[in-house]
Order: structure tokens, then sequence, then C-alpha cells
């Protein structure tokens, strides 16, 4: 009789993307204000841009806020900051 992992017949939220994770096929993450599944099961490099290239298809856009605009932070696409009196 075959055996089912039901955790793995439908998506599985993990929340924010993190490096160093392992993820497997269907578990969805959000990065920046998108959200994405994952392809294929993989441990997470250090860069998100790369593995989205290989392992994660983008299934909804998003924007998230990160308050006033700081030189030394970094910002992801659709990140939203206030800089001045523009956003």
């Amino acid at each position: 009789m075959a055996e089912f992992k039901l955790g793995r017949i439908r998506f599985v939220w993990k929340d924010n993307w993190t490096s160093s994770t392992v993820y497997y096929k269907d578990d969805v993450i959000r990065n920046g204000g998108n959200t994405y599944v994952c392809i294929n099961g993989h441990t997470s490099s250090s860069d998100f841009p790369t593995d989205a290239l290989t392992y994660w298809n983008k299934t909804s856009d998003g924007q998230e806020w990160k308050s006033d605009w700081n030189v030394n932070t970094y910002y992801k696409e659709n990140d939203v900051v206030k800089y001045g009196g523009n956003l």
C-alpha cells in the first residue's frame, strides 16, 4: 500500500525566505512583498535572486513598507520607502 505525506499534497507556508534553509517542492515563501512557490527542493543559498532563477516561481506581486529610506539598508524589489515627501 502506498504511503502519503499529507503535508506535501498541498502548499506549505514557510513565511519569509531565509538562507541555509531546506525547502521542498510546493513550499511557499515571501521575499519582499512578493510570494513564491518552490518548484525544486533545495537548500537555499545566501542570495535569493540566484535561487529564484532555478527554484522558485513568483505567484503574486506585492509591496512591503520599509519606513524612511536609509543609505545603509538593502532593499528588495517592490519595497516601499519614504524619501522626503515621496514614496
